[in-house]
């Protein structure tokens, strides 16, 4: 009996843990939306701003038409930030997404002793439309940046390439790396052992 319980409980313990990865992806995408909801209302601030300045303006002398021009290159800045902040968030909740149903799939199908012995399950880079190369993997994993940690030192851990985690994260240069940040961590595939 007691030996049919404890089965019982350690066939359970992975729908545990998969509810409280769901729990706190969860969040994530609320903490996301918000953010969002913040980058707008401040890109329509700015609009209105500037709608009222010019609403109000004399005719412009030359230093005001350059102030004028600056601030409009700078409202031009926050709304194609505000779009790239808003397709990153995109990518990012259809990737946890993804990752939920995933793991909500994956959970049934289990039994105890694939449950003790499981690895991580493998994320999967974005389509092929992503202009990567086609030698670069479309497997691997996400991967949370901790503070001080470098491209280099995140490829060789988790059995990487440098130039693979650049490409799949649309970063420019190592440096564009920040604490904190979610990437993709492309991971060539090995046979079974």
């Amino acid at each position: 009996m007691r030996l049919a319980l404890a089965y019982l409980l350690l066939g359970l313990s992975p729908l545990f843990a998969q509810s409280n990865l769901a729990a706190g992806m969860q969040q994530d995408i609320a903490d996301l939306k918000i953010e969002v909801d913040k980058l707008k209302m401040e890109n329509s601030d700015l609009r209105e701003a500037i709608a009222k300045q010019k609403a109000s303006a004399a005719p412009a002398s030359s230093s005001s038409e350059i102030a004028s021009r600056q601030r409009s290159d700078i409202l031009n800045e926050v709304d194609r930030r505000l779009k790239q902040h808003t397709a990153d968030v995109n990518a990012a909740l259809a990737e946890l997404t993804r990752q939920v149903n995933a793991s909500l799939a994956k959970a049934p199908a289990k039994n105890n002793n694939q449950a003790a012995t499981a690895a991580p399950a493998a994320a999967a880079a974005p389509a092929a439309e992503d202009n990567l190369p086609a030698d670069m993997p479309r497997t691997g994993v996400t991967y949370k940046v901790k503070q001080g940690e470098t491209v280099t030192r995140i490829a060789r851990q988790l059995n990487s390439k440098t130039e693979w985690i650049l490409k799949a994260n649309k970063l420019t240069n190592a440096a564009a790396l920040k604490a904190d940040a979610e990437i993709f961590v492309p991971q060539a595939e090995t046979p079974a052992q």
